[in-house]
C-alpha cells in the first residue's frame, strides 16, 4: 500500500516527506521509497525491513552509494557502505529502537557508526507514517 510517511534523522537539518510502499506480513513490516535531497545528488532506493518478533531493523539503500546495516537494540552488528572507493565496514551501536505498535505507528532508533577507530556519526533515526486516506 503507498502511504506518505516523514523520516526524521540528524543527517538531515529538516524531516523528509515522501511517499512509500508498505507491506506487513508475518509481524515484519516493508517499506521502500525513493529519496533525492539535492539536484546534484543521484536518486536513491531505501528498504527498512522491520522485525517486531525479533527487535530488528535492517536498512538497504541502493543508489550511488549502497548499504546494507542491521540494528538491534543494545548490540554492536557490522554493517557495509558501498561507494565509489570501495567497501567501508563499519560497526553499528543501537542504543535504542522503538518498533511500530497499535498505540504508534512511530519507529525510532538511536545509533552510532564507526569504522576501525573513528566514530563516523551519532544518529536519531525516526520514520513515522502521517494519517491520511491511503493509496492503492
Amino acid at each position: 500500500m503507498k502511504t506518505l510517511i516523514e523520516i526524521t534523522t540528524n543527517v538531515y537539518p529538516e524531516p523528509f516527506r515522501t511517499y512509500a510502499m508498505r507491506d506487513e506480513k508475518d509481524g515484519v513490516i516493508y517499506y521502500k521509497w525513493c529519496e533525492q535531497r539535492t539536484p546534484e545528488e543521484k536518486e536513491s532506493l531505501y528498504e527498512l525491513i522491520l522485525d517486531k518478533k525479533n527487535n530488528k531493523a535492517t536498512v538497504k539503500r541502493s543508489g550511488n552509494i549502497k548499504s546494507e546495516m542491521e540494528f538491534r537494540a543494545g548490540e554492536e552488528t557490522l554493517g557495509g557502505i558501498f561507494t565509489f572507493y570501495g567497501l567501508i565496514p563499519v560497526k553499528i551501536n543501537t542504543e535504542y529502537m522503538n518498533m511500530p505498535s497499535a498505540v504508534s505507528e512511530l519507529f525510532e532508533m538511536r545509533y552510532s557508526l564507526s569504522s576501525g577507530d573513528n566514530e563516523l556519526i551519532k544518529n536519531t533515526f525516526s520514520l513515522k507514517r502521517l494519517l491520511q486516506k491511503a493509496e492503492r
